[in-house]
């Protein structure tokens, strides 16, 4: 009889053990689907949260390094600042799509009221009183005209043009400021404001003078970086700060900051003590570089050739290293899912092997007569992969469904544990100019546990592998047998 037709009559024949083997893999199966489903969804989730945080990096001093330093270390170290020219070399690499240079300070407006959101009452009678000017603006400077944030989706423009790079080269007093600082000072396009720069004296507590810094709107803009999390433990004022930051942010070219913080390093210099110590500083400018990538999977390259260019004590920042603090959910269930899959193979190989070694000792006499009869060891071996193959298919594509939907529920059980245990205490300055919107909630919504064609044929790869596996076992014991033994 051919050895096909006998595996299937040995499987309807021995039911109770047909049975109790479909029972034991569909059982083990739905642990490798459940394992695999969640080790899917994490790094779909990881790779799509990645491709929103964007390519950005950055440049700066590695606080981590600094704080580990000895006060006597850092007596001893000198730090230096980034060089213009060293930017813009790391810039002309071929991973670099565009890159920028900022500049940044804050001032003041006796004329122009600052945005408070829900909190103005508690300023209006500093607004009221002219002789205090409250340094509420942040000026941030430019070299890339078209404007990186509005490029990365960091603010929008929504009226107005972005800076011509004639405006940028020659410092032209133009700005870029929100819609709702215009709507609140009834600012139109074409409209100038005042700014105030108070410039202090080394050793005096009032400004010596004040300078007036005539700006023109060109453009409003509409923030799009501020979003609170879904039950944060984090403090609301925190975001209600973060927020008006962004609403006062004036954009204007980076020739502007320069002159503003010259004017005070000149009244500064004043002092001989503090001109003497500043005698060999190359440069009073302080640029933050912020590089874009081409795409996201060029940022370890990019950081391998940037690192040995930098100063010490230096780093590169990528927008990527935030998918550390708001993942954490993710992060843990993906590591679980490792330990589960690889205790489930480990687990499927030994049960299953030990069951199919105790069903064909059962069927020694069995096996006896057919090498008796003159059937081959090797026939006899494909008769038994085929039961055990027939059997393991049927409880692999049960366990297929099944496992998938256990995985959905252990993983959403999971997120929410996670989540109430985190501290939410991550969160980075938004105009580090590598900062984004996402949060931990944007991850736990990105995750999705779905059955699609790469599961499936990645869980019926590992199953059937791992059935395979735990059969070469027992094998050997038919491989052993001696007909002569077993009739006697």
């Amino acid at each position: 009889m051919n050895f096909i037709k006998r595996g299937l009559l040995s499987i309807t024949r021995n039911k109770g053990k047909s049975i109790i083997l479909l029972l034991v893999i569909f059982v083990l199966g739905n642990l490798i689907s459940g394992a695999i489903s969640i080790q899917q969804a994490t790094g779909n989730v990881e790779t799509s949260i990645k491709e929103k945080l964007g390519a950005a990096t950055t440049v700066e001093l590695d606080y981590e390094a600094l704080n580990e330093m000895s006060e006597e270390e850092m007596m001893e170290y000198e730090i230096k600042n980034l060089d213009l020219d060293l930017i813009k070399k790391i810039g002309g690499l071929s991973y670099v799509k565009y890159y920028d240079y900022n500049t940044n300070t804050y001032l003041g407006s006796k004329t122009l009221k600052s945005y408070r959101g829900e909190h103005q009452e508690d300023f209006e009678e500093h607004e009221m009183d002219d002789s205090f000017i409250s340094m509420d603006f942040n000026i941030k400077g430019i070299n890339y005209a078209p404007v990186l944030d509005f490029e990365e989706q960091k603010s929008k423009l929504i009226d107005g043009r972005v800076f011509q790079t004639e405006e940028i080269e020659n410092g032209s007093s133009v700005a870029i400021i929100s819609k709702k600082l215009a709507e609140k000072n009834s600012l139109q396009i074409g409209d100038t404001f005042v700014l105030n720069s108070e410039i202090y004296g080394p050793n005096s507590d009032k400004p010596t003078t004040i300078r007036d810094v005539v700006l023109e709107v060109i453009g409003f803009f509409e923030p799009q970086t501020v979003k609170k999390e879904e039950g944060s433990n984090k403090d609301q004022g925190m975001y209600d700060w973060m927020d008006m930051d962004l609403q006062n942010t004036i954009y204007v070219p980076n020739e502007v900051v320069i002159a503003e913080n010259k004017a005070h390093m000149e009244e500064y210099m004043k002092d001989p003590e503090f001109a003497e110590m500043m005698e060999n500083e190359e440069q009073f400018e302080y640029y933050t570089p912020i590089f874009v990538l081409n795409k996201p999977e060029d940022s370890a390259s990019f950081e391998e050739e940037v690192k040995p260019l930098l100063p010490d004590l230096y780093t590169v920042r990528k927008a990527s290293d935030q998918y550390e603090n708001i993942a954490a959910p993710i992060q843990s269930m993906s590591k679980l899912s490792n330990y589960v899959l690889i205790a489930a193979i480990i687990t499927t190989v030994l049960i299953i092997g030990l069951v199919v070694l105790l069903f064909l000792r059962d069927r020694k006499r069995e096996l006896g007569i057919y090498l008796s009869l003159g059937e081959r060891r090797g026939r006899l071996v494909g008769q038994i992969i085929l039961e055990v193959m027939i059997i393991s298919l049927i409880g692999i594509t049960l366990s297929l469904f099944t496992g998938n939907y256990l995985a959905q529920g252990i993983s959403d059980t999971m997120i929410n544990t996670e989540k109430g245990q985190s501290n939410d205490d991550h969160w980075m300055y938004p105009n580090s100019g590598i900062h984004s919107n996402l949060t931990t909630d944007d991850v736990i919504a990105s995750y999705q546990v779905t059955l699609d064609a790469s599961f499936i044929f990645l869980f019926y790869g590992v199953g059937i592998a791992t059935i395979l596996l735990s059969t070469i076992l027992p094998l050997i014991y038919i491989i052993r047998l001696n007909p002569r033994k077993i009739m006697m």
